[in-house]
This record gives C-alpha cells, sequence and structure tokens, in this order.
C-alpha cells in the first residue's frame, strides 16, 4: 500500500474514533452530515496554527504537534474565554486539552477532545468508515460509563491548578475501559481480552520537522548501522538524519551561530582505519563519542566541536553527535545543492555557488543552515580533519585549531 493511501486510511480511522467518541460535541440537527463532514477534517493535516473554521455544525481548531498541525474539534466552555499568546499551542489541564485559537482577531483557548486510541492503529488493516472491535467482558463483569468530560474556562484561568504537562506532541487518549463486579460478593479476579495493537510509524520527507525538533535532511534507502559502537555485534539501524535549529537548554551551548575548533590538534584519535571508516554516513554519533572520550579540547582550553554537539539537547534528546564527513555532504546536498557554483566536493553535493544561507519554515518553525564552514567528526590526521562549506559545497582538511560552524544532528 503506498504512503498516500495508508495515511489517508490512518486519518479515517482517527477521525471516525475521534468522532464516536465526542459525538456529543456535534450538534442537533442534521447529525449524519455533520459527522460525514467533519470526519473529512478532524485528525487530517492543516497549514495554519490557530486557525478556527467550521465543518458543517461542527466546530474545528489547527493545533501545532511535533509531527504537524492537524485539526481537533472543539467543544464548549463554561465561563469566560481565556486568553493565549501563541496560535496552535496546545495544554492540557484538569484532563481537558486546550488549543490557542485566532477568533476575530482574538486569541483565546478553545477546549477541545484528544485524539482517541484510534491514533495507535490495529494490526489487522481497518478500512476507513469500520467500526473497531470492542473488547469482550467477562460474564461476572460490566463495563462502567465514564462520566461526561465538562470544560470550564475558571479551571484554565485558576493559576494553583498546574497543567498536567506541556503539551507539544500529538495529544491521544487511551482509556482503558473500567469493569465492576456484578454483586459485591465477587471477589474473583478476571482479565479483560484486549485487541493487540501497534503502533503505525511515521514517515519523512527531507524538510520534516523530526521527532528532537531538529529538519529531516537524509531518507536512507536501506537503513543504516547507526550505533555509538561501530564494533557492536548487534548494531542498531535507522533511517534518518535530522539537524538541529533551535538552541539548547543548559547544559547545551549550542546556538545556530557558535564556531568553534575542532580540537585535539597534535593528537590522533583515530587509527587510519578508523579514519576510513569515519567518513561514511551512519559513523557520525561513533565518531563523536571517539573524540569525546578522549576528552579533546581546543587548543585554548576550549570545548571541542564533537563536545558541543554531544552536550545538544534539542526536543529532549540525548543521542545528538557532530556528522561524519559525508553525513555533512549529506546535509549540503539537501539544502544547498544547486544549477552554478564550482565541484570541490569530494562527495556528491556540489552546492548553490554563494555563501547566503538556507532558511525555511515547517510546520510553523522556522528555521536557517548557514551556508559557511562546518566541521565533521571525521579526523584527517594529527593535526586536521575533515570541514566542508555547505555553499560550494567543498570538503578540504583543516587544521584542529580553526574555527568552523557546528551542526548537531541526530539519527534515528
Amino acid at each position: 500500500m503506498n504512503q498516500f493511501l495508508s495515511n489517508k486510511i490512518i486519518a479515517g480511522i482517527v477521525a471516525l474514533a475521534l468522532l464516536v467518541g465526542v459525538g456529543v460535541l456535534v450538534s442537533s440537527g442534521d447529525t449524519s452530515s455533520t459527522t460525514r463532514n467533519a470526519a473529512l477534517v478532524v485528525a487530517t493535516p492543516c497549514t495554519k496554527p490557530g486557525q478556527v473554521t467550521k465543518v458543517s455544525k461542527q466546530s474545528v481548531v489547527c493545533a501545532k504537534t511535533n509531527t504537524g498541525s492537524l485539526w481537533y474539534a472543539t467543544m464548549k466552555a463554561k465561563g469566560k474565554a481565556q486568553p493565549c499568546t501563541k496560535p496552535g499551542a496546545i495544554r492540557k489541564k484538569s484532563k481537558i486539552v486546550w488549543v490557542c485559537g485566532v477568533i476575530k482577531k482574538k486569541k483565546l483557548w478553545q477546549a477541545t477532545q484528544p485524539l482517541p486510541p484510534a491514533v495507535v492503529a490495529s494490526t489487522t488493516a481497518i478500512e476507513p468508515g469500520a467500526t473497531q472491535p470492542t473488547p469482550a467482558l467477562d460474564s461476572t463483569q460490566v463495563a462502567t460509563p465514564e462520566a461526561p468530560v465538562v470544560a470550564d474556562n475558571k479551571d484554565l484561568a485558576d493559576t494553583k491548578i498546574p497543567d498536567d504537562k506541556i503539551v507539544t506532541q500529538v495529544i491521544e487518549d487511551v482509556t482503558t475501559p473500567t469493569v465492576a463486579p456484578n454483586t459485591p460478593a465477587t471477589t474473583a479476579t478476571t482479565t479483560i481480552p484486549q485487541t493487540t495493537t501497534t503502533t503505525i510509524p511515521k514517515t519523512y520527507q527531507v524538510r520534516d520537522i523530526g521527532p528532537g525538533g531538529g529538519i529531516v535532511f537524509y531518507v536512507a534507502p536501506t537503513p543504516f548501522a547507526c550505533g555509538e559502537d561501530p564494533n557492536a555485534t548487534s548494531a542498531p539501524t535507522c533511517t534518518y538524519l535530522e539537524a538541529a535549529i533551535a538552541n539548547g537548554t543548559t547544559p547545551s551551548t549550542w546556538t545556530p551561530t557558535i564556531r568553534v575548533q575542532w580540537g585535539c590538534h597534535g593528537t590522533s584519535v583515530m587509527t587510519d582505519t578508523e579514519r576510513t571508516a569515519s567518513l561514511e554516513i551512519g559513523t557520525g554519533r561513533a565518531n563523536t563519542n571517539v573524540i569525546t572520550s578522549q576528552g579533546c579540547k581546543g587548543a585554548d582550553n576550549s570545548a571541542s566541536a564533537a563536545s558541543i554537539a554531544a552536550t545538544y539537547n534539542g526536543g529532549n534528546k540525548t543521542d545528538w553527535f557532530l556528522p561524519s564527513r559525508k553525513e555533512l555532504d549529506a546535509l549540503c546536498f539537501a539544502f544547498f545543492k544547486g544549477r552554478i557554483g564550482v565541484k570541490f566536493s569530494l562527495e556528491t553535493c556540489i552546492g548553490s555557488g554563494n555563501n547566503t544561507a538556507v532558511t525555511g519554515t515547517t510546520a510553523g518553525i522556522s528555521w536557517s543552515i548557514a551556508a559557511g564552514y562546518h566541521w565533521s567528526s571525521s579526523e584527517d590526521a594529527a593535526l586536521t580533519a575533515w570541514y566542508q562549506t555547505l555553499g560550494y559545497g567543498g570538503q578540504l582538511n583543516l587544521s584542529k585549531r580553526d574555527t568552523n560552524y557546528v551542526r548537531p544532528v541526530r539519527a534515528f
């Protein structure tokens, strides 16, 4: 099944389940029309975070998540509407999901419902419009109905009530049915049969936002080894590479404009065999581990390029690293490949022929990749390491004491 069709099926499953789960939200009147039209929108991608619109009689709001912006169905909330600042932002408070929406140029929190367990699709494919199986109850058990959800703006305004959590991901609500014995005298414990489910993995394309909040720049035709130890007997495999685009948080010191030395000038941190291997895609993390384990620092005792990359923690991920020579070349190829310029590269990237940064906005997130000299984690010799100028595509060896840009990347 091609990816487009697969995505459509998943969206249909989620949308249908959401409408079943929040049936109380659908206005009276032409219910079948409302359900049918809303199902075409809810849980599908949207382009303008914070936009509020109606599909038939159902109001929906565009929510910004780390996997892209999605439509969520809204519901009525009691009390005075509360202001918000970032259109599309999501928060969860008192078990209610809120999305910052824009209505008549005013930014106000919209009460919504989380996406239901259909986000986690059954191992058996379910076509759009089909109903999912309900786990059977034992003869000694009966399902206890859940209390209706009531959204209250007073809870949202009450600073004494903390958020359930800071939310950036797709909000889903996997609820296990509550059961109670038919009679108080029953003490036997029984198990409710559960439907086995698996999470359908998300596929990424170049310029998508990755799980670490970076920008995806490489999609491998086949998975590649990406572990910290290249000699491990069972190394993990990855398919994608993403590059950091946002500042790290303490103790990370990385910013897009930082320029540092490679470190360990005059010291060979790799053998000749390791240097040859260190050029390839999938070796950046292992290279970084070798460099940092040597305690490499700049000639002025400053932090090395590898340590700056390794301590980056964007997206709460701790597996960022300094890219290898070919990984850095893939970054050049993804964002700077052009029709002009001289081919200095030892790999494949020609570059754009100028030193202008590449910028863009993906899922409401702005990003920028500088075009200048960037350090790779591939060592050339005791005194030199490989670098690449992204704008022109050139890859050459350079003194480890020179200062160049650092761009943390991660594989997943």
